[in-house]
């Protein structure tokens, strides 16, 4: 499941490259690769990422960016995710709250909050949680 998940983001990087925004390593609770596609004035990223308990997970929000002044930029958005891990999956709603710099050069700097409730599904059942705490410092290459 985990080669199928990397063979689906590799091919959506591939296929949207042309109009990508950018894309690079978003890195807060583990490592996670970024890729922003740019859609008018607003964007969508999606993220494939190893976190600090070995596990593996795939999101994806919708954003809205606003200029603020210079190369500055704020964006909030929604989304959802998925994660597996050794004996655990889960399924999350994730919001999105950041800042980032924009550089004369193709490099962009960004730092974000990604809080969300998760279902967490056991071998023994469901719970569910919330993740208040994934703070992210983005480093991408921009399009």
């Amino acid at each position: 499941m985990k080669k199928l998940l990397i063979v689906i983001v590799l091919t959506a990087l591939t296929v949207g490259a042309m109009r990508a925004q950018g894309i690079g390593l978003r890195l807060g609770y583990g490592a996670e690769l970024s890729y922003q596609h740019a859609l008018s004035d607003n964007r969508l990223e999606l993220g494939l990422g190893l976190d600090l308990n070995s596990g593996l997970n795939l999101n994806g929000t919708y954003q809205w960016v606003k200029p603020l002044e210079d190369n500055f930029n704020w964006y909030f958005g929604f989304g959802a995710g998925i994660g597996a891990y050794s004996s655990v999956a889960a399924i999350s709603v994730l919001g999105q709250l950041g800042i980032e710099y924009n550089f004369d050069f193709p490099l962009q700097l960004s730092l974000d909050w990604r809080p969300g409730p998760a279902f967490i599904f056991y071998k023994e059942g469901m719970t569910t949680g919330f993740w208040a705490t994934s703070v992210g410092l983005g480093v991408r290459y921009r399009f």
